[in-house]
């Protein structure tokens, strides 16, 4: 398999999503404000009222870090139809009979909802002033690096369910109905059980690293050991997300798209 060749896939598709999400202005406002509205009306309707562990700092900066990971989450979600609509217009067909590697199909679609999600965290944290929190006292590698790898596994998980499910009312009712409840009990707005079955669970479910992650970044400096816990499972969920979006790439064709 010729890398060059896939780069020059991925960087192909990476430009057309692009184009395409810089005309849909109304996604973009939709998708950064519906986090932070989530951050306004229950953060600061529980900050009082909601009592946690000083490590984790008041309830307003401890839900800012969930809002970021329900930006991640809706991000990836609603910008996975893109690839649905691809495939109603007859642009899949035509890419997937086409020579073009899968790998290259599936990075370029990937890093085009990576880099969308990027965007939208930047437009986010700059209402960080508002929890109480300095941006010098952030940490910008933990922050960026989590991003990358929490939004590379979504985007994976979601457009390999895309391509899976092929119909934008079915991916809506199936992925809502499995990834909302996930990040509800990924610790984005209560701190998880250090034990029992929902600890176990949640090392499975990639937004309680990502939470955990933003949480080190923005509030709560992690140990070594704490920071690699959570970075070493996000990772591993990101190379099979973008694994299972290559093989899906490969069924889609074998199924005549």
């Amino acid at each position: 398999m010729n890398r060059q060749h896939i780069l020059q896939v991925a960087g192909a598709l990476w430009q057309r999503d692009m184009l395409r999400f810089a005309k849909e202005r109304s996604r973009w406002l939709g998708l950064v404000s519906q986090p932070l509205l989530f951050w306004f009306l229950i953060g600061f309707g529980l900050n009082r009222v909601v009592s946690l562990p000083e490590s984790n700092g008041n309830y307003l900066q401890f839900f800012f870090s969930g809002s970021l990971v329900m930006c991640v989450l809706f991000t990836t979600l609603f910008g996975a139809i893109s690839l649905i609509e691809d495939a109603q217009s007859g642009f899949l067909r035509a890419i997937l009979a086409s020579p073009a590697p899968r790998l290259g199909i599936a990075a370029g679609k990937i890093a085009g909802l990576v880099t969308l999600v990027l965007a939208q965290l930047a437009i986010l944290l700059l209402f960080v002033p508002l929890a109480g929190l300095s941006f010098t006292a952030l940490n910008w590698g933990i922050l960026a690096l989590s991003a990358v790898l929490g939004s590379t596994a979504l985007a994976g998980l979601n457009l390999g369910a895309a391509l899976l499910i092929n119909s934008v009312q079915g991916y809506h009712a199936i992925m809502g109905l499995i990834l909302f409840p996930l990040w509800i009990v990924s610790g984005a707005m209560f701190p998880l059980p250090s034990e029992g079955i929902m600890a176990f669970l949640a090392i499975l479910n990639p937004m309680t690293h990502i939470a955990s992650l933003f949480r080190f970044a923005l509030i709560d400096p992690p140990t070594a050991s704490q920071l690699w816990s959570h970075l070493t499972p996000l990772m591993l969920q990101a190379v099979v997300c973008v694994y299972f979006t290559t093989l899906m790439t490969r069924n889609r064709k074998a199924r005549h798209v």
